[in-house]
């Protein structure tokens, strides 16, 4: 079984401050919204940061203090949450847990600077246990701005990445997840693979209308040709936009691949579920783009001018039928 280092981080804007202090702090009276919730064990949590006041004046503090201009929208907060495998962790002494989330919070520390860091509590009354942390977003020249300081999706990736490079460095039997960029967010769309699957049924058919284009002598064989080639003209077109997504999706998967065949090789070569769903992965894709290749050495084969016709067609065929 795989073991994660688990890292999550949510903007915060004005509104929401108060709310996410009073449950990080434990200020309500019932937490009927959380029944994991113990309070019998709530002064097991301790601080690794202790605010000396509500978050939202620490917050606007803060932003007052290094003079940083905040709009009404502004993101004022960062709230991270860390911790790690379920089982592992549990498993793990409460020394060995309070190092864990030490470490971890090291992390957070040089990379926003501790002056940023409004609170950073253990919760130990939970299921499991996990490290609520908040820090206002400060960049290094003293502006309030969560986009630069984060760097959008490419900048969430790295501190994944850099992330579980710290937390490996002191427990090496963690493995890197994949990232959401290939779990959740899809870089070659449903719609492409189902155009493929269309393309493919008809293959044959496609590939002999396409010869018979270039016969010459045979116009009534031509005519047929080109008609049947009009109903597959707007996607074949599409097929070098389409590989183009695709070869760039497989890049990303390389890259991911690489990581967790180091991993393996270092585990008699038991593929872990994160590999397999990689790999898996990979495999589909590869397949969609010796399909898409297929199809592109066929359009290529189509003259220009009788691709333009084709196409000029298609679109008043679609223009026509709305």
């Amino acid at each position: 079984m795989s073991n994660f280092a688990i890292l999550r981080i949510e903007k915060r804007k004005l509104g929401s401050v108060t709310h996410i202090c009073n449950h990080h702090e434990r200020l309500k009276e019932k937490y009927k919204s959380n029944e994991d919730i113990d309070p019998e064990r709530t002064h097991l949590n301790y601080h690794l940061v202790k605010p000396d006041g509500m978050y939202r004046p620490k917050v606007l503090e803060r932003i007052d203090e290094v003079g940083a201009k905040r709009r009404k929208d502004s993101v004022v907060m960062q709230d991270v949450l860390i911790t790690a495998t379920p089982e592992w962790i549990d498993a793990m002494s409460y020394p060995e847990q309070v190092e864990y989330f030490n470490h971890a919070f090291d992390f957070i520390k040089e990379r926003y600077g501790k002056e940023n860091i409004i609170s950073a509590v253990v919760h130990m009354d939970e299921a499991h246990p996990h490290m609520h942390l908040v820090f206002v977003p400060i960049t290094p020249d003293g502006k309030l701005s969560s986009k630069t300081l984060m760097g959008g999706p490419k900048g969430m990736e790295k501190l994944q990445d850099d992330f579980h490079d710290h937390m490996v460095r002191k427990y090496p039997d963690l493995t890197r997840g994949i990232s959401k960029k290939i779990t959740k967010r899809r870089h070659v769309s449903s719609q492409m693979y189902k155009q493929a699957a269309s393309l493919l049924k008809h293959y044959e058919e496609i590939r002999g209308a396409i010869n018979d284009i270039g016969m010459v002598g045979n116009a009534k064989a031509k005519e047929n040709a080109v008609e049947l080639l009009g109903r597959y003209a707007h996607n074949l077109a599409n097929v070098e936009s389409m590989l183009k997504s695709t070869e760039d999706y497989i890049k990303v998967l390389e890259s991911r691949v690489s990581q967790d065949e180091r991993i393996i090789a270092g585990r008699d070569h038991k593929i872990d579920e994160v590999s397999a769903s990689l790999f898996e992965e990979q495999c589909k894709v590869n397949e969609l783009e010796h399909i898409l290749r297929k199809f592109q050495k066929l359009w290529d084969k189509v003259p220009e001018d009788v691709k333009d016709n084709l196409l000029r067609d298609s679109k008043q065929r679609e223009r026509g039928a709305r």
